[in-house]
């Protein structure tokens, strides 16, 4: 791992950089911690206010209240893996700045300046019909290209909450706390006792057990798929929710075949093609399959997703603005 070229940052340069964690800075609550923005003077530049956004491990986590957990570990892992040759160029995954291990703080510093979290931004309903298809299209990429190496990387825990959109509408990867393979090598036995997000998990590990895989992630991909395009999000986490309320189970509820199940507003944006409806809802349905084996992999999602007819059209252009919209029938809704 190469920290000689971050910068080391103390607790008083990540609290100044916050104004002391205020909550006016808070991008979000993640599984092991909390994001903020924050300004800095500039690393590389010398510049006064270069946006940037700081993670921290945060003890109170209910994923770390419980465990003797090493976050100095963390820190190195997600250092080890940015700072890697073979994933520091890629657009998806946050670029660091520096780090924080002082036994205050335990944090990370990204050349980020985020727009919002993605579950944010569904939450709020921020984003038109491109804008979801250019998301899940870079997510997909990322997800090809992590499994796609030699040792490939699985995340264990992507779901939106640890997926960040910058203001150009790219979304970032800033989550690495239960990464596994890759350079990595296996997950611990310490990480394994953690309580995975019941609303990306998959449910055939949970009920036949055996080795999470890149199946399970297309899986959690297809969730994620899903809720941008229904509009639908699940932020409860507790293991005794009413399963009816996962996203995965819903879907597989309303679904017929031949039918959309994107959301009657995105219907009415610009670009929106009745049959990429059906054909994005059908990708998503085939990812949340119970068994993996009729899963696609992320290769063939990319494929499929680069074929619909708005990106045929536009050749996977960045949307920033709702512009003229227009109605495609709706389809079996």
């Amino acid at each position: 791992m190469d920290f000689a070229k971050l910068e080391v940052f103390r607790s008083e340069d990540l609290k100044a950089c916050t104004n002391n964690f205020n909550i006016k800075s808070l991008v979000g609550v993640i599984q092991f911690g909390k994001l903020y923005r924050g300004k800095i003077k500039g690393v590389k530049t010398g510049t006064e206010g270069q946006d940037v956004m700081v993670k921290i491990w945060d003890k109170k986590s209910e994923n770390m209240d419980f465990l003797p957990y090493d976050e100095c570990l963390m820190v190195k892992e997600e250092v080890e893996i940015l700072t890697n040759p073979i994933t520091n160029s890629h657009p998806n995954l946050a670029k660091l700045i520096g780090y924080c291990l002082e036994e205050e703080i335990k944090g990370v510093v990204y050349d980020l300046s985020p727009l919002d979290s993605l579950q944010n931004l569904m939450l709020k309903d921020d984003l038109n019909w491109l804008q979801r298809i250019n998301v899940v299209l870079e997510i997909a990429r990322l997800l090809k290209f992590l499994h796609g190496q030699d040792k490939p990387y699985l995340i264990y825990n992507i779901n939106a909450s640890h997926i960040v959109v910058d203001w150009d509408f790219k979304p970032k990867l800033i989550d690495f706390g239960q990464i596994g393979k890759g350079i990595i090598g296996e997950m611990s036995r310490q990480n394994k006792q953690i309580t995975m997000p019941i609303r990306c998990h998959d449910p055939y590990f949970t009920l036949r057990g055996g080795d999470w895989d890149t199946s399970s992630e297309v899986f959690s991909f297809g969730v994620i798929l899903l809720g941008l395009i229904a509009k639908r999000t699940c932020e409860l986490e507790k293991p005794d929710i009413v399963l009816d309320r996962l996203l995965h189970v819903w879907a597989k509820k309303e679904y017929k075949p031949q039918c959309s199940l994107v959301h009657n507003s995105l219907q009415e944006d610009w670009g929106y093609h009745a049959q990429d409806g059906i054909a994005i809802t059908e990708l998503g349905m085939c990812c949340i399959e119970f068994f993996p084996r009729n899963r696609p992999t992320m290769k063939d999602v990319v494929e499929r997703l680069e074929s619909l007819h708005i990106l045929q059209r536009l050749g996977d252009s960045r949307a920033h603005k709702r512009g003229k919209k227009f109605h495609d029938n709706a389809m079996c809704l």
